[in-house]
């Protein structure tokens, strides 16, 4: 296997105290196990070659606390800091891990996570846009990609601002697009 990419994901909305352990358990299972155990796997073999690529599918969710999905959010942030920290003992090798932080995109997660259309949908990519900027990006051995420039600034919107306000505005950008 020349190149990894772990893209298997679901999200999750509602009240953590309200929604369901079983299928919040199945998630973390996927987002996180899976993911640890296919790198896990696949990298000691790119390692004795020294030669590989791994891309990771994160989320824009990965970057600020996530109210109404907070399951899916914390997982989303495992693999982020999983992934750059994997990068960061490969430096010295010609394996490279990527993680890939699209924002919102055209595919059924909304219908599967809410009944309600996407009301804020000026900044939805394609899922081929996305798939194109996360090979490219794995190609180039950049660690952590992020497709978009509204996404990159939303990325490190939490740097400029308190937590407590991002925190806040994640909430409100879930209840205007979700069922709350």
């Amino acid at each position: 296997i020349d190149i990894l990419i772990n893209n298997a994901g679901f999200g999750l909305f509602g009240k953590f105290y309200n929604t369901n352990w079983e299928v919040e358990k199945k998630m973390i299972m996927l987002h996180v196990l899976c993911t640890t155990e296919m790198t896990k796997l696949f990298l000691k073999d790119m390692i004795k070659r020294n030669n590989g690529k791994i891309l990771n599918m994160s989320s824009l969710a990965a970057f600020q606390p996530g109210p109404l999905m907070s399951i899916y959010y914390s997982t989303k942030t495992y693999i982020l800091h999983f992934s750059e920290a994997i990068a960061n003992e490969l430096k010295d090798t010609s394996v490279s891990i990527t993680v890939l932080c699209p924002g919102q995109t055209k595919t059924d997660f909304q219908r599967k996570v809410s009944s309600k259309k996407v009301k804020i949908s000026f900044n939805i990519s394609s899922a081929k846009e996305v798939a194109e900027y996360g090979y490219n990006a794995l190609k180039k051995g950049k660690v952590v990609a992020v497709p978009g420039l509204f996404n990159k600034i939303l990325s490190s919107i939490h740097r400029f601002i308190p937590r407590s306000f991002a925190t806040r505005l994640m909430r409100k950008i879930q209840e205007k697009n979700r069922d709350s």
